[in-house]
């Protein structure tokens, strides 16, 4: 699972219908971030820093419209992965100022929230929107540092052939690392044998790896971000090994 999921009986939405909800009014203690200002200075921000276009933006809102959870994708030129920021914030204190990037995104109204590059909160306090702002700008930044380091471990695994005996050991190795859970190996098992996407049938390690993510899309949606991440470690330690 990648992007935004409505779960908890929050309702997918406009920008328009976000951007009409006038945020409460703020007290000395607690001092909340309009909707509107929060997406628009997001959306700047992706625009400034990372000299990309957004192309597809998910939003949605719980039913009183006191939560907002919101996906970005940005367009990075690679069709096989791309990079996702996503926001969440709320008019009733029950959430802080959130945003989470990476090639892998995880916002859901049951309030899981992670990204495979960063997450991070702040508090809707005095200086909440000076304070968010300067983190945004560093960690959106960040975010292509490590989607673009992840588009070269890609290339890296495209190029290390791997025959279909072998990438059945490799699979038996993720399993026994605790990597892949047996449910999530019998899906990799199948997607390595008889791939479901054309552009993962070439006989390398991408190709197993990819396998590997279909799998991993069996779980907790609230651990899909820690799953991938630890797989993509574990292909990376391959890599180092010279495999």
């Amino acid at each position: 699972m990648n992007g935004l999921m409505t779960h908890a009986g929050a309702e997918r939405v406009t920008r328009e219908q976000v951007f009409a909800l006038d945020a409460p009014s703020h007290t000395q203690s607690w001092k909340p971030v309009a909707y509107r200002d929060a997406i628009e200075m997001l959306h700047t921000t992706i625009e400034r820093e990372l000299r990309l276009p957004v192309t597809h933006e998910e939003y949605a809102l719980n039913k009183a419209g006191t939560q907002l959870f919101h996906v970005a994708r940005v367009d990075t030129g690679n069709p096989e992965a791309g990079l996702s920021i996503g926001m969440r914030q709320s008019y009733d204190k029950s959430l802080a100022l959130g945003v989470a990037a990476g090639a892998q995104v995880f916002v859901c109204d049951n309030l899981c929230f992670s990204g495979s590059a960063f997450s991070i909160m702040r508090k809707n306090t005095t200086n909440v929107w000076d304070d968010f702002s300067q983190l945004i700008r560093a960690q959106v930044a960040h975010s292509l540092g490590a989607f673009e380091e992840m588009q070269v471990d890609f290339g890296k695994l495209k190029g290390v052939s791997c025959n279909l005996r072998r990438g059945f050991a490799y699979l038996g190795v993720l399993q026994g690392e605790g990597v892949l859970k047996p449910n999530q190996a019998t899906v990799a098992y199948e997607d390595w044998t008889n791939p479901r996407h054309e552009e993962f049938a070439d006989r390398n390690l991408w190709g197993l790896y990819n396998a590997v993510t279909e799998g991993l899309k069996k779980g907790s949606a609230g651990r899909t971000i820690d799953r991938h991440v630890a797989a993509h470690d574990w292909f990376r330690a391959e890599l180092a090994r010279g495999t």
